[in-house]
């Protein structure tokens, strides 16, 4: 009992006065309601059944009506299929039934009028009636509706990415009904949030790429409709959204290996978002370009040769009050050599709370060290931390970087230093040391899916490259399997390499000609 109090206080501590508040008063006020009281037309094609939704990998056939509140695979399945991002591949007639049909429901839903799916939604529905060029009378008003429905949810108690959506759709919503009130309370709501979530270095602050990605995409979104008149209440904020689009680009570009590829870090999951050559193809468009920057505040660094792209995470888990989509990977890296992915995030394949959610944000799954077993932040609960590791960069060079970090001086009183460098354009040092004195302390290096290891006495080998160990004392190295996640609930066998060590250790990384 002591334990989790302590845990509890580590964790709502860093808790923002406007988060708190919201905190208590939102369970107060009960499960959001939709004030609709109009019929469902009933000249609307009929529901193209049977159907069948893939969210997150999961398939699900609805035979003989959709059930908007399912609920088997999980709230984020759910959430999913409220978005309504699948308008995009149906026709028109096939789209206006879904529509009309969620619309029939709505005394029943309870899922999808939360204010993340809604603004989602939101935006969706809209964008489907642009492309149809549809006029709608009852579809605009229950749109009209959610909006107004958004406007008192605004999601104050959890911040972050989900206050940033809902202030775009606001914002968007604004513009389509011509809002004059909506318009000025979306504007103050996105320009106070966009100059806290949007970094000095372009990235956004909860540090996955794959939520940036998503959120470019948005921000682009909101771009787009800059020609309303609605504008000229606030002139200058669609220069910020311009301004911030360029730099959330920049930073995209520079953490973008050449393949095309982002690091998998934190909550990050293939198949979710655009890529990053599909919003820099979007951002040209729409007459955006992106705007050169330097890795600084994002804590991420990107380290390069002809042959090495090296991603090491130097930063903070994420912002205090918001490190819910944060993994314990203080000092972890993802390594591609030729252009290939060598050394992998194993990613997420899950949200749902249990072993496998708490193995993929745990330090163990990250290539970097653990001490004891221990994670280097207290991740729990699901989308929680408590206790935070705090870095401190020693040296920051294109090609050496040395930082530590204090995760483990509670309650172990260790600090783990760590030195990556770029000795030559095919070779890579990594060295390790912690200062305690007795403790069972360990390496981890994930590998991609298509590496098969060759044990050595002193490391490991492929047909690509050679890693190996040394040590002021003894150590061990020893081979297993894994699995990495290749999609949310998707996982692939990996190889994994873990290093025993005692204090310090050397690992040298070096391609094969």
């Amino acid at each position: 009992m002591i334990d989790m109090i302590g845990r509890y206080w580590r964790t709502i501590r860093h808790l923002t006065a406007r988060q708190l508040l919201f905190q208590v008063w939102n369970p107060l006020r009960g499960r959001p309601r939709l004030r609709w009281h109009h019929r469902a037309a009933t000249n609307v094609p009929s529901l193209p059944l049977p159907i069948t939704f893939t969210f997150l990998n999961q398939p699900v056939t609805f035979d003989a009506a959709i059930d908007w509140n399912y609920a088997a695979n999980g709230k984020l399945w759910t959430y999913n299929l409220n978005y309504f991002a699948f308008l995009d591949e149906v026709s028109e007639a096939d789209g206006a039934a879904l529509i009309h049909d969620f619309i029939r429901q709505t005394s029943q839903l309870r899922d999808g009028l939360e204010p993340y799916p809604t603004s989602l939604r939101l935006v969706n529905w809209r964008r489907f009636l642009m492309q149809h060029r549809l006029n709608d009378p009852l579809i605009d008003q229950h749109l009209y509706a959610q909006t107004t429905l958004l406007r008192s949810r605004l999601e104050y108690h959890l911040g972050g990415n989900h206050l940033l959506e809902n202030a775009c759709a606001l914002l968007i919503m604004a513009i389509h009904f011509r809002q004059q009130l909506w318009y000025r309370q979306a504007a103050r709501l996105l320009r106070v949030e966009l100059n806290e979530q949007i970094l000095s270095d372009g990235g956004h602050y909860e540090r996955s790429p794959v939520y940036h990605q998503l959120l470019t995409d948005r921000l682009l979104d909101v771009y787009e409709t800059r020609g309303a008149q609605l504008h000229q209440i606030d002139p200058t904020l669609i220069e910020l959204v311009g301004q911030k689009v360029g730099l959330m680009l920049g930073w995209l570009q520079a953490v973008t290996f050449r393949n095309g590829d982002v690091p998998m870090v934190n909550d990050s999951a293939h198949g979710v978002a655009p890529s990053t050559a599909q919003l820099l193809q979007r951002a040209t468009y729409l007459n955006r370009q992106p705007t050169p920057v330097t890795l600084g505040e994002s804590g991420y660094r990107m380290l390069m040769t002809s042959r090495f792209e090296c991603f090491i995470d130097v930063g903070p888990v994420g912002p205090d009050h918001q490190p819910g989509h944060a993994h314990a990977d203080t000092l972890s890296f993802v390594l591609y050599a030729d252009g290939r992915p060598l050394i992998i995030d194993v990613g997420t394949s899950t949200y749902s709370i249990g072993p496998r959610r708490d193995w993929e944000r745990s330090t163990a799954a990250h290539n970097t060290v653990t001490v004891n077993e221990q994670n280097s932040s207290e991740v729990w609960g699901g989308f929680r931390i408590g206790r935070r590791a705090a870095v401190k960069l020693l040296r920051d060079t294109p090609r050496l970087v040395i930082a530590q970090h204090t995760g483990y001086r509670q309650p172990l009183g260790a600090t783990h230093v760590r030195t990556w460098h770029l000795s030559d354009d095919q070779t890579l040092v990594i060295s390790d040391r912690v200062d305690l004195s007795k403790g069972v302390t360990k390496q981890w290096f994930y590998f991609d899916k298509s590496i098969y290891l060759i044990p050595l006495a002193d490391g490991v080998q492929t047909d690509q490259f050679r890693l190996n160990v040394s040590s002021e004392s003894d150590f061990e190295v020893s081979t297993s399997v894994c699995e990495r996640a290749s999609g949310f609930n998707q996982r692939r066998p990996a190889s994994c390499l873990t290093i025993r060590f005692d204090q310090s250790v050397t690992t040298t990384i070096r391609i094969i000609p």
